[in-house]
């Protein structure tokens, strides 16, 4: 427990979260990191031990703490003028009793939308945290967590609010603390160590990951076989690359200032 991340790539959807999944795209990896990063183990949320659903192993896993911190994925809330008046501990409390969807875990998008607009209508049909705008305006791609349309961002927010609120850890930037729950996002990270952040996802972009996973080798230890499966995977190395924002983290100094409506971490 004293020295391991965790690095979840994560989903807004509802297939990825069933029992059964053909291409698993919610997955969880492991790292050890007392001295030199090490990859302990990467697998699909199927493969979690415990009862229950999937998204309620999960749930149960970031619920125990048994990691320093853990990297996920997904939007951890919404821009500042949506949120109610308790700020980001009252937005937790107002999606955990949202009903969910007839199809998944966790609420529809169009439910944490219609959430959001009831503090203040929308100024745009996508609008973008703060953290969200930095990126978007370093070239890297964000979704709107109130965009619930095409590739929206909604269900993702809804999904990722509903895991944090079961979870019951502290979240960062707000609070810090064993077991705290940090946002990530693979595409920031790629970008900011100079190595590809699009481009790398479908089957025949192998070569992409593998420009990726040489870049990682110079940064975390990675034996044969889950070489392979990162080559294989992009959801499994996007897991394993959210860690880095975990790891950022906890190693860092407190922000100055913490923004009302979170902070993507990322590692220099």
């Amino acid at each position: 427990m004293t020295d391991l991340y965790l690095g979840i790539d994560f989903s807004g959807g509802a297939a990825p979260w069933r029992m059964r999944c053909a291409r698993p795209s919610v997955w969880v990896a492991t790292i050890a990191g007392a001295e030199a990063l090490r990859l302990v183990d990467v697998r699909p949320v199927q493969e979690l031990p415990g009862d229950g659903s999937p998204f309620a192993r999960l749930a149960a896993l970031l619920r125990q703490g048994a990691f320093v911190a853990a990297g996920i994925d997904a939007p951890f809330s919404l821009p500042m003028r949506h949120l109610p008046a308790g700020g980001h501990a009252a937005l937790l409390e107002a999606v955990a009793a949202l009903p969910a969807a007839p199809d998944r875990p966790f609420p529809a998008g169009a439910a944490l939308v219609a959430l959001a607009e009831a503090v203040a209508p929308l100024a745009s049909a996508k609008p973008l945290r703060d953290t969200e705008q930095l990126w978007r305006n370093r070239g890297v791609n964000t979704r709107s967590t109130l965009w619930n349309g095409p590739r929206g961002g909604a269900p993702f927010a809804a999904a990722c609010l509903t895991l944090l609120a079961q979870a019951g850890r502290p979240i960062w930037p707000w609070s810090r603390g064993p077991g705290m729950l940090v946002e990530s996002f693979p595409a920031a990270q790629l970008r900011t160590w100079g190595l590809p952040h699009t481009g790398y996802a479908a089957p025949d972009q192998r070569a992409a990951r593998a420009i990726i996973l040489e870049g990682l080798r110079d940064r975390i230890g990675l034996d044969a076989a889950q070489a392979e499966l990162l080559l294989a995977s992009a959801d499994a190395l996007d897991a394993v690359v959210a860690g880095f924002g975990a790891i950022a983290a906890e190693r860092g100094d407190a922000p100055a200032e913490v923004p009302a409506d979170g902070l993507i971490s990322v590692m220099a």
